[in-house]
């Protein structure tokens, strides 16, 4: 009786349950069925909300929905009644709209009837080249589990909203290539996951807040070309993991901080082209592996850009220690004192701009062979001495400019073994001598610049090699005697000067430089008449 009595029983509520679950599943149907339906309208009022440019190709042509009677067939392969399978746009096993990427899609509209607010499951967006414009609406803080939001290349402008701080998971911010103003918000140091933030390319003014310290999780801030201003913030330290900082076409000002020593991960460094002052925190420099207290370790540095800024003093002996410094550049600065001759350590070094400011020292010491050297630019500061064979013993070298200084001596003829030489500048120098016939192995060179030395003798024949060369002067120097006919082999020529002591004719040779638009041969002692087929340099 009571075993009946127990069935009876387990049988009612076991019919509960399943007419709640049967319940419950209907209302989940109907919850689900009537998101997807607000998703879908919102979705279309925004595209309808667009500028169509043409009246053949409407943006977004896939968002559009079928009849209730209506067919998948051929005659409707691009529309659906479900936006998951429109252009661009993703979907979860419950058909809610996770992903947006409409990057290049010839959008020009507004934010403005973006459905924020209808899109709860939104994960990430990339709305890239676009020509969107307008404000970035403080609603987009609606979209809470956003972890990717990409709206570079457009037009968007007015400022950041400070409710973007409200997207704590957040991983990729990128709002460059636009033009954005007002300040960075201190609200940005809220997104405590954000790995990649990318501002550069706006017109954002005042200071860098001090909360963007918070960002220890960043890898990336990328904030150049914009018209920041004040101080470098101390916080900047706390970024362990950054591998990437570029503040640089700023103008920022003061010294750069102490603790951006600290960026042991550090790769590439660019602070150019602001107000910045001082000398480089020796932090920056002290690199031997281990990490001394309060300085750091940026031993995986591999590009370093300071140019163009108001820095002073020498460059200090430690940065021999960077290793892995593919990338230096320090011109157009006020640093003075001898190049260390640590920096050989750097055997690394791809590209060296120290133009523009005070070095000075034996430029035969100073500089070593660097087997993957590329370009290098020590114009216009006070080296001395002769230039150095180890030129020779760079086989990639592709740039040497060494003007404005106060070399002295011989070309050396090991010069010549550079031959993938493409641009050579020795010019307003002490150099003597003559021309060596073995730059007539450098058949790459496209600019060759020794004006303003007290080079002498005769132009070597070998010149006549140099059939790629676009620009030459050789002038204020002492060359004499007459300059050799087979110059008529430099067809490429666009700029010639020889102004110097040549005498004899003019040679005929010379009026097939057809690409000439500039000639230069005053200040010579030529004879005779100017050949007439000079007529036919039309340039």
């Amino acid at each position: 009786m009571a075993l009946t009595s127990f069935k009876k029983v387990f049988s009612l509520v076991a019919l509960f349950a399943l007419v709640i679950l049967h319940f419950s599943f209907n209302v989940a149907s109907v919850s689900v069925k009537e998101e997807a339906e607000a998703e879908i309208d919102a979705l279309l009022k925004w595209k309808a909300s667009l500028q169509n440019e043409t009246q053949s190709q409407p943006p977004l042509p896939s968002w559009t929905l079928l009849p209730n009677n209506a067919t998948n067939s051929s005659n409707n392969q691009n529309t659906s009644s479900t936006p998951c399978s429109w252009f661009g746009v993703s979907c979860n096993h419950a058909e809610s709209v996770t992903r947006l990427n409409l990057t290049n899609s010839s959008l020009k509209g507004t934010l403005h009837k973006f459905p924020f607010s209808s899109l709860p499951s939104l994960a990430y967006v990339d709305l890239s080249m676009n020509e969107l414009f307008g404000t970035v609406p403080f609603e987009i803080s609606h979209l809470f589990k956003l972890v990717y939001i990409n709206l570079s290349f457009n037009n968007f402008s007015g400022e950041i909203p400070p409710q973007i701080g409200l997207l704590t998971h957040l991983k990729v911010l990128d709002l460059s290539e636009n033009q954005l103003n007002g300040s960075i918000p201190i609200e940005i140091g809220n997104l405590s996951n954000l790995a990649y933030l990318y501002l550069n390319n706006n017109q954002l003014s005042a200071s860098i807040p001090p909360e963007i310290g918070n960002l220890t999780n960043l890898l990336i801030l990328e904030i150049s070309h914009n018209n920041l201003k004040g101080s470098v913030p101390p916080s900047i330290g706390k970024f362990e993991k950054l591998i990437w900082l570029h503040m640089y076409e700023n103008q920022l000002s003061g010294t750069i901080p102490i603790e951006l020593g600290n960026l042991k991960s550090l790769v590439s460094l660019g602070l150019y082209t602001n107000y910045l002052s001082g000398s480089i925190p020796k932090s920056i420099n002290q690199l031997n592996g281990t990490v001394p207290i309060c300085l750091g370790n940026l031993s995986n540095l591999e590009w370093l850009s300071l140019r163009d800024n108001q820095f002073s003093g020498p460059i200090p002996q430690q940065i021999g220690n960077l290793t892995k410094l593919a990338v230096l550049q320090l011109d157009t600065n006020n640093f003075t004192g001898p190049i260390p001759k640590t920096l050989r350590n750097c055997t690394s070094l791809i590209r060296i701009r120290l133009q523009a400011n005070k070095f000075f020292g034996n430029i035969s010491n100073d500089f070593g062979g660097y087997s993957n050297l590329e370009f290098v630019d020590l114009s216009y500061n006070r080296f001395y001495d002769e230039i150095s064979h180890n030129w020779g013993r760079c086989p990639q070298l592709t740039t040497l400019r060494i003007a404005g200084n106060n070399i002295s001596g011989g070309i050396p003829p090991n010069i010549g073994n550079i031959i993938q030489l493409q641009e050579l500048d020795l010019s307003y120098n002490g150099l003597v001598g003559k021309l060596p016939k073995e730059f007539g192995k450098l058949t790459s060179l496209v600019k060759l610049k020794l004006n303003g030395n007290q080079l002498s003798s005769d132009i070597p024949l070998e010149l006549g090699s140099l059939t790629n060369l676009d620009y030459l002067d050789l002038s204020n120097n002492r060359f004499g005697k007459s300059i050799p006919r087979n110059i008529g082999n430099l067809l490429k020529l666009n700029y010639l000067n020889m102004r110097n002591k040549f005498s004899h004719d003019i040679p005929v040779q010379m009026c097939v430089l057809s690409h000439l638009s500039e000639l230069d041969l005053s200040h010579n002692s030529f004879e005779g008449e100017i050949p007439s087929q000079i007529g036919n340099l039309q340039s």
